[in-house]
């Protein structure tokens, strides 16, 4: 049947079809597409997870190492800070005793 207004074809219910099945064609294509993505996906996860344990092991040893500019600096500057780290090898003047504990507890 003609629609007299447009000049189109009215097929009923197989137009209906036509219609479903060609969605349903898109849809399976979209969903190929998103499919072939999912390996690229995880591979990006995978790089973003890695960056981020970079970033915190450069945060770690830039940590340390202004700790150890530190250190550095007081050793050259500060005498009793120098002292202190000699006797914390176990180190003492020569006139001194040393004592050392022992833990016996288990």
């Amino acid at each position: 049947m003609t629609d007299a207004h447009t000049g189109e074809v009215e097929l009923g219910w197989l137009g209906w079809m036509n219609r479903i099945l060609m969605t349903l064609i898109v849809l399976a294509l979209l969903a190929g597409i998103g499919l072939s993505y999912r390996p690229l996906i995880h591979q990006n996860q995978g790089y973003r997870e890695r960056v981020q344990r970079k970033q915190e092991e450069v945060q770690r040893l830039e940590a340390e190492l202004r700790r150890m500019e530190f250190e550095i600096r007081a050793l050259k500057t500060d005498p009793r800070f120098l002292e202190r780290k000699i006797r914390e090898l176990g180190y003492a003047r020569p006139d001194e005793l040393v004592v050392t504990f022992k833990d016996t507890v288990r």
